[in-house]
């Protein structure tokens, strides 16, 4: 398809990268990293359907907006990357012959699932090939295009390879992965070390195909080379209990985070009552400010989360915007700087998006909270 011209500061984008890793990493920096995403309107956009029926959509799409926020906001820590989102949860699962469906307006998800129960185990393949089997040899597609179109510019985000247990529930419903740790142990860790394996060879498929430098593990803080470790998804915290969080899929989260790094775990929530010390126990670098009680986002949770994230060393993720009520009451409360400050203090990754007066506005203010809490 040929090279694009990229409009990249690549001087501000070697120092925001640099920043990003050593703030990561708890090394001295002169300020915050914030990401910034400029309101730019004209640019291509294609649906979720329309990026897998023509890669090439996904990549004029994805090159468009780096450009643009290259040129209309520059004074930010934004790190471009190709983010792979549009191919769905299920690609891994796809490998051991889950359907993905597409769709319009979200990214493709599994429809049915490979097996009734463990009973049906010995069915699954003990080993996927991700370059050749199921969406693995579309992931290598994209991968190639997306290298051949910005020469390595702009690195390729890993694909949404969720975690081992989120793996496993493509495969089987999750109520029938939770009886069979009940019911059938031995079978259900065997079950975790297969996907657990399909995970690691995937990433490391990605890596061999685009080069180390050029993948970035981690998209929420997105250096490549794998310097601010792995990303992990995981949605699944909140329904098992602690105690089968802590048998049967925290140490599998830890073999993929002893080889690739500490790094990143997301969870859409919520973390509270109980399910942020299974998140804790997985030791990341770095948890994002999601839901913290049933559907709420209320400042006392957000200050308590505060406080054990702080003690634990963990970076947070996000700007931590306050809904007393249901977040689908889209009732926010814009958060004042002071409580800023104090969310910041222990380490956050604030991002924001809006006007170039927003953008100004809000780097400033981090600039002041910076010198507040460093």
């Amino acid at each position: 398809m040929g090279k694009y011209t990229l409009k990249l500061d690549k001087d501000r984008l070697a120092e925001s990268r640099k920043r990003v890793s050593d703030y990561y990493n708890g090394r001295p920096v002169d300020r915050i990293p914030f990401s910034f995403h400029i309101q730019t309107s004209g640019l291509p956009h294609y649906n979720y359907r329309q990026c897998n029926e023509d890669f090439s959509k996904f990549i004029e799409q994805t090159i468009a907006g780096v450009n643009a926020q290259f040129e209309g906001f520059p004074d930010t820590d934004y790190l471009p990357m190709f983010y792979l989102d549009f191919l769905g949860e299920g690609l891994i699962a796809s490998m051991f012959g889950a359907e993905q469906l597409v769709v319009d307006e979200n990214p493709p998800f599994t429809r049915g699932r490979v097996l009734n129960d463990i009973d049906g185990l010995d069915k699954l393949p003990a080993k996927v090939d991700p370059e050749n089997d199921g969406w693995g040899k579309r992931l290598m597609q994209v991968c190639d295009m997306c290298m051949d179109a910005a020469g390595g510019e702009i690195p390729i985000c890993v694909c949404d390879h969720q975690s081992p247990y989120g793996i496993a529930t493509k495969i089987m419903d999750n109520e029938n992965l939770m009886l069979a740790m009940y019911d059938a142990p031995e079978e259900m860790m065997r079950f975790m070390e297969i996907v657990t394996g399909a995970i690691d060879g995937t990433i490391a498929a990605m890596e061999r195909r685009v080069g180390k430098e050029n993948l970035v593990k981690n998209a929420s803080a997105p250096v490549p080379g794998g310097e601010t470790g792995l990303i992990l998804w995981d949605d699944y915290v909140s329904v098992l209990s602690p105690e089968m969080h802590e048998k049967f899929c925290r140490p599998f989260k830890m073999k993929l985070y002893d080889k690739y790094g500490y790094g990143h775990l997301h969870t859409c929530g919520p973390y509270f009552p109980g399910y942020l010390e299974a998140c804790l126990a997985c030791k990341p670098k770095s948890l994002d400010l999601s839901i913290m009680r049933g559907m709420s986002r209320s400042r006392e949770d957000f200050l308590r989360f505060r406080e054990r994230t702080r003690e634990a060393g963990v970076i947070l993720c996000g700007t931590p915007v306050v809904s007393e009520g249901s977040i689908f009451e889209n009732k926010f409360i814009e958060p004042d700087e002071e409580f800023l400050t104090e969310m910041a203090r222990g380490g956050i990754l604030p991002g924001g998006g809006g006007s170039y007066e927003d953008g100004v506005r809000m780097t400033e203010m981090w600039k002041r909270i910076s010198k507040r809490v460093l």
